[in-house]
């Protein structure tokens, strides 16, 4: 049995190392279809996280965008109603102002009413104590006129009634002037 096992004619051996190394490589196989399975599960679970974490970051993108935009939107408002105020303000100082002015210039016309009413009576005074004068002094020389004697004392005495009387009439005169220069000036004349 020695020569005949060997001199089969069957080229096979036995145990056959085909079927051994069919089954190492079947085996081989499915670790390298498992460690292939298993990259594919991480590779798409980082896929998955690296999505989820874009999606996230993207989200917070937005909400500072909207936040950024509330924020000018609300400064926006809020400059805009301190614009508003600030003209409503102005427009009331105005106001107030017209008014006051309004005020100001009624009294001052009030008190510039009265003051020319006082200084027309004063004038008139004044004029009337003139008139009273003059004619006064109208009296004295029709007096002296009469009266005239023929000596040298009394021609002096006439000369100096004459001339107090011419006094005060050019006085008078210069008065009056004074007094119609001022009335023309305040009554704008």
């Amino acid at each position: 049995m020695g020569n005949e096992d060997l001199t089969n004619t069957k080229s096979t051996p036995i145990p056959d190392p085909t079927v051994l190394t069919t089954k190492q490589l079947h085996h081989e196989l499915k670790g390298i279809k498992r460690e292939f399975h298993t990259r594919d599960v991480l590779y798409a679970e980082r896929l998955q996280a690296q999505q989820h974490d874009a999606e996230l970051r993207e989200a917070h993108r937005l909400e500072l965008k909207a936040d950024n935009q509330r924020s000018v939107e609300t400064a926006m408002n809020a400059a805009e109603k301190a614009v508003q105020a600030a003209l409503a303000a102005a427009e009331k100082a105005r106001d107030q102002q017209t008014i006051a002015s309004q005020l100001a210039t009624t009294k001052a016309e009030n008190s510039s009413k009265e003051q020319m009413e006082q200084q027309g009576a004063t004038f008139s005074l004044a004029i009337s104590g003139l008139n009273t004068s003059v004619q006064d002094m109208k009296g004295m020389l029709g007096a002296d006129r009469a009266e005239k004697k023929g000596g040298q004392e009394q021609v002096t005495e006439h000369r100096a009634s004459i001339a107090q009387v011419v006094a005060i009439a050019a006085g008078s005169g210069t008065v009056i002037g004074v007094i119609v220069a001022i009335i023309t000036v305040l009554f704008g004349g």
